[in-house]
């Protein structure tokens, strides 16, 4: 039986709102600031045994060496390597910290530091009024990756934001389920109405108004229409001031710092699995191969089902997420799906996001008891890792090691689907994707189909005509064929 059994001793969150004084939003100082609460959440005294630092990576400020600064002022002392900044994927906390929890029970590790932040709300704000922020000077070059060659013609039509690509499994889902329109933006609008309540009792959230089905979902002057069908309210909020840091150990190391035990939570072990890159290549839109074995094989490694959790928190960018694990968990469709309060209401800080939602779910596990799920999820619908936490320890006393290691490259749980580039002439819609302008109108599209012979293509829709508002206007176009023409990208007509 392997001794050292992972806990997570100590969580600390900052929410910094002060919009004249942007110093504390810095990235770097919410960290530390989180890093420091979470060591007075475990009592004291842990963050001078941190041998291992794993932080999120930053959106809204570059910085040359962040684990270096971090490891600086927290005065850690580390060896070298042992200070890593991961690759950016919302799903990315739960898998450093899947990752940090096999490398504490093998005796890699003895006390890992997790953290990361985002102060995309004071840097937006300066950005704006031209305002120089007192901030650690930025990196001099980029620190955060360009998608590579791969995702080239998914840019050229349109597919280059989550906000392009979500969408898709909306439009898939409905089409599958053969729900209209008003049934699926019904169901997207209590889900988020049951996030904006979870966030009305989280401290840390950065909205905590609440609200109900109607004003999530209804287009207005103050919801205008983003990417359809999601108004604002339906959209992440990426601007905000927040951080969060968790203290991972092993149970013996624990005691010897002199840890109370009533302050340990359990990661009972996680699984992940990959999309192809493209989301032109997708094999479906209605369910999403890489969730569903997610959920399988973490099942299977933590010796649960969905009757056993308590609490869950499944990534809420955009409705469909949800929608999707949801139905891939079996889990009631009025459940309660988060303990943070969603990336709407609560933030969505970038990379960072579910970091809140570990230390929400173990404020929570430390006072009610049980278990729950954290599903997340990277990119474009692309990268998935879920793991359970608990109030109890394995039977075995163990930790499995990773589904899939941190930085390894994670093979697609399906094929890609090949797209025909050149492909003309008639195509029947599978799904599609279309943006609003800021004055509301639908300004463009793509669309994802297949040929006269089942060949998959890709098209941006043409701006001139008509077939943007036709995809909007409330038939479903699902199933629908239009004409593919050539050019150096090609165009869906209706």
């Amino acid at each position: 039986m392997n001794e050292r059994v992972p806990v997570v001793v100590g969580v600390g969150q900052v929410t910094h709102r002060d919009d004249d004084d942007p110093g504390p939003a810095e990235p770097l100082a919410l960290i530390l600031a989180a890093a420091r609460a979470a060591d007075a959440d475990a009592g004291g005294g842990v963050l001078s045994h941190v041998d291992a630092l794993d932080l999120m990576p930053v959106g809204s400020w570059a910085y040359d060496d962040l684990a270096g600064l971090v490891a600086a002022r927290l005065d850690l002392h580390l060896a070298p390597g042992r200070g890593s900044v991961h690759a950016v994927g919302g799903e990315t906390p739960v898998r450093v910290l899947d990752a940090a929890a096999a490398r504490v029970a093998s005796g890699e590790a003895r006390v890992v530091l997790i953290a990361g932040a985002e102060g995309t709300r004071a840097a937006t704000r300066a950005r704006r009024e031209g305002a120089e922020l007192a901030w650690t000077p930025p990196a001099s070059h980029p620190t955060m990756p360009w998608p590579g060659p791969d995702l080239e013609r998914a840019f050229a039509v349109g597919l280059s934001r989550a906000l392009n690509c979500f969408p898709l499994y909306e439009h898939g889902l409905r089409a599958h389920e053969q729900r209209s329109l008003d049934d699926a933006q019904q169901e997207s609008a209590e889900l988020w109405t049951g996030l904006a309540w979870v966030a009305v009792d989280n401290p840390h959230a950065w909205s905590r108004r609440g609200t109900d089905p109607t004003a999530v979902a209804e287009v207005r002057a103050d919801n205008r229409m983003i990417s359809f069908p999601y108004p604002k309210a339906l959209t992440a909020n990426p601007f905000v001031n927040q951080g969060a840091a968790l203290l991972v150990t092993d149970t013996d190391t624990a005691r010897a710092l002199s840890i109370r035990e009533e302050l340990w939570v359990y990661p009972l072990g996680a699984a992940g699995g990959d999309e192809p890159p493209d989301p032109r290549t997708r094999g479906a839109y209605h369910r999403v191969p890489a969730l569903d074995a997610t959920i399988r094989d973490v099942q299977l490694v933590t010796d649960t089902t969905t009757d056993d959790y308590d609490v869950v928190e499944l990534y809420s960018c955009f409705p469909a997420m949800p929608k999707l694990t949801r139905r891939a968990l079996g889990r009631g469709a009025g459940a309660p799906i988060s303990v943070t309060g969603g990336l709407s209401f609560f933030g969505g800080p970038g990379s960072n996001y579910l970091t809140h939602s570990v230390a929400a779910m173990v404020q929570h596990l430390r006072a009610t008891g049980g278990a729950g799920l954290i599903h997340g999820v990277g990119m474009f619908n692309t990268k998935h890792h879920a793991l359970v936490l608990a109030d109890h320890p394995r039977v075995d006393g163990g930790y499995p090691p990773p589904h899939y290691g941190v930085g390894m490259t994670r093979p697609p749980v399906e094929a890609p689907v090949p797209v025909v580039e050149d492909y003309t002439g008639p195509g029947t819609i599978l799904t599609f994707s279309v943006m609003y302008d800021r004055d509301g109108n639908p300004e463009r599209g793509t669309v994802i189909g297949e040929g006269r012979r089942g060949e998959r293509f890709a098209a941006q829709v043409d701006p001139r005509g008509d077939t943007l508002a036709e995809l909007t206007g409330g038939e479903e176009p699902g199933g629908h064929v239009g004409t593919v023409v050539a050019g150096d990208i090609p165009e869906f007509r209706w």
